[in-house]
């Protein structure tokens, strides 16, 4: 078949409308963050993950398009005669559908005469777009190609993958500004599909339903070759097709190369039309590649090379080595790998290792294993005086070696850098069966974002329910326990952290805030009192004694409130040892028997008093190296007397 008829038979097809469902688009791409950052992640971890090599490598190029190349472009996307139109009557539909008011404003945005924008992804030593051509099979049978092109929500990926969502491919719709994406792959010959092995090609259209003309269509559409049940399939097209489409790839190394159509940053839509504009996103990429992937990066298990082509003329062209920014980190996690630790940190660039026990619970569900201990190793590095994103943070990794979470420690005098290996990480080239269900456990611990280990609360709180369906419980203590545990040798290494002349040493202080409504009550603003709260607004060390000044604040309630504030020193892990007051003193409050008194008034919403204290100066550590929290204890509503906190 000749490269002409390869392009006439090609086509973009949208299945008819079901009268039971209608796809207002795929909602998954919104569980991935915008900003270059998360493009950097997403699609770094999808190519580690299609790894088939020992050292995969990984080139962005950011192609402009403009005259006549731009035009050619579309004409081999069949732009004119089929995708444009149906993206038209997509962007109909603006007014009540998120995905469609994006491709409403895209093609607008392509309307303009700024040039055309691609991004392809390319990565080479990976296992490419394998398998059968649809997903009506045993789900053992599927391949990449399956579920890249043809699934949501699956990910069929081993325990030392960077996911387990299947989400993490969204990222290249989510940043076309037309939700389109071409994709062209090699196979090796082990896995060719029926004997073919080179530029599989196909794309992808996740819109929503709309209607040409009579007929109503649904939201995802194909481009391949339209087959004669109404399928659509992808072609093993020529070098010379893929080139038009600026899909081609160098060499025959195994590997898929996914196309955005309409790249743009989905926070800052406007940047990107000129060159100066790609080479600042390009310089943006490389820093979240390295921020993210510089441990895969620093074991040289991945290179990554980012281009700006202009009109195919090359205006950069950049190799990512976190070296530079992260000297650090990569010196230490290189000697950590050769064995070649020190006893302490008495030198910049020395680097000690400790160990750190995570509980792994029991697996219930797979081929299950018993509960056991893993032993992670904290890695910590004393650090130069360039400074850099990383510093004074724990980067906490397994497997993958991609930064799932970073803890920020800060120690007065003391600036460091440090990673944690989990898993395989520990040594990727023989890692044991513990290792392995390490990474599993740790990997079910993370939400979509892959972003997270340890539990959060409140509104910074992600859902872990993977968790769930495969571990025994309890396991949320066993992932808090890991923060603790990094904390107290950091604490062991630098001691604790002391405070500054004119604030408090911000890695522990705590203020208080209001609590909800007593035991037993609503919570209802107006028919449940709120338990006093302190605030503490000045603070000092002075004769080897704590003074502060705090504001303690409650809901003006008949017979007001009495309230013993207690001083106490705090460890990074949230515990606390009481120590005495040597005075208190209140010009808005009464004071008695270590007592603050909150005297009722006529009117407002709430009583408060400024207190000052000073601490005895028999104190358990010198109060130059504590840090210190105020806790109200014995807290009463003094009109309804027996009610205490």
């Amino acid at each position: 078949m000749t490269q002409g008829e390869i392009v006439a038979e090609l086509a973009w097809q949208w299945d008819k409308q079901s009268s039971t469902y209608g796809n207002y688009g795929n909602a998954n791409q919104w569980t991935v963050n915008a900003g270059l950052a998360s493009l950097a992640r997403e699609s770094t971890q999808n190519s580690n993950d299609a790894r088939s090599e020992e050292s995969p490598s990984l080139v962005y190029t950011f192609i402009r398009l403009s005259g006549e190349a731009q035009s050619d472009f579309l004409r081999a996307l069949n732009w004119s005669d089929e995708l444009d139109p149906h993206l038209r009557a997509m962007s109909d539909e603006s007014t009540g559908a998120v995905t469609a008011g994006h491709i409403k404003t895209g093609l607008e945005a392509m309307a303009q005469p700024d040039p055309l924008v691609l991004l392809k992804v390319s990565d080479y030593g990976c296992r490419g777009l394998t398998g059968p051509e649809f997903s009506d099979i045993d789900s053992e049978r599927f391949g990449n190609f399956i579920k890249l092109c043809r699934l949501d929500l699956f990910s069929g990926k081993n325990e030392t993958s960077g996911g387990s969502f299947g989400l993490g491919k969204a990222v290249y719709w989510r940043f076309s500004r037309i939700q389109t994406v071409l994709f062209n792959s090699m196979v090796t010959d082990a896995d060719a599909v029926d004997g073919n092995t080179r530029n599989r090609l196909f794309g992808v259209n996740q819109g929503v339903v709309h209607r040409v003309g009579n007929q109503s269509y649904q939201g995802r559409g194909y481009f391949g070759i339209p087959g004669k049940k109404g399928n659509v399939t992808s072609t093993w097209a020529s070098d010379q097709l893929v080139d038009r489409l600026h899909l081609g790839r160098s060499g025959a190394r195994p590997g898929t190369s996914a196309m955005i159509v309409g790249f743009y940053d989905p926070d800052e839509p406007d940047r990107g039309h000129t060159v100066e504009g790609l080479v600042k996103m390009a310089e943006e990429l490389r820093a979240g590649i390295e921020e993210s992937f510089w441990p895969l990066l620093a074991r040289r298990r991945l290179q990554v090379r980012i281009e700006v082509v202009n009109d195919g003329v090359r205006e950069l062209d950049i190799i990512v080595d976190p070296e530079d920014t992260y000297t650090e980190l990569v010196r230490a996690l290189r000697r950590f790998d050769a064995g070649d630790l020190d006893e302490s940190l008495d030198e910049t660039y020395s680097v000690v290792a400790r160990d750190i026990p995570i509980a792994i619970s029991k697996r219930k569900s797979g081929s299950g294993h018993a509960k056991f201990v893993h032993n992670a190793k904290l890695v910590v590095t004393k650090s130069d005086k360039q400074k850099d994103p990383l510093e004074n943070k724990v980067c906490l990794l397994r497997q993958p070696e991609m930064v799932v979470q970073t803890l920020d420690r800060t120690f007065e005098n003391h600036t460091y850098h440090a990673f944690l290996l989990a898993g395989g990480a520990i040594n990727p080239d023989s890692s044991s069966a513990e290792d392995r269900w390490a990474d599993d456990f740790l990997r079910f611990a993370e939400p979509p974002a892959h972003d997270q280990w340890i539990p959060r609360g409140g509104r910074n709180k992600s859902s872990q329910s993977s968790l769930s369906a495969h571990y025994v419980a309890p396991w949320v203590p066993n992932l808090q326990a890991i923060e603790k545990n990094v904390s107290e040798q950091l604490i062991a290494l630098f001691g604790a952290p002391p405070p500054a002349e004119d604030k408090p040493p911000t890695a522990v202080f705590k203020h208080l805030s209001f609590l909800r409504g007593e035991a037993g009550g609503s919570g209802a603003v107006g028919t449940t009192s709120r338990k006093p709260a302190v605030d503490i607004t000045e603070w000092k060390v002075i004769d080897g004694r704590w003074h502060l000044t705090f504001r303690v604040k409650a809901r003006n309630e008949p017979g007001g409130w009495a309230l013993s504030p207690a001083l106490y020193f705090v460890g990074l892990d949230g515990g606390g040892q009481e120590v005495a007051w040597e005075r208190l003193h209140s010009d808005d409050a009464r004071i008695e028997d270590g007592a603050v008194l909150l005297e009722a008034k006529d009117k407002g919403r709430f009583v408060q008093a400024t207190v000052t204290g000073v601490s005895v100066s028999d104190l358990p550590i010198p109060a130059e190296e504590s840090a210190v929290d105020i806790q109200l204890r014995n807290v009463t509503n003094t009109r309804r007397k027996g009610v205490t906190a």
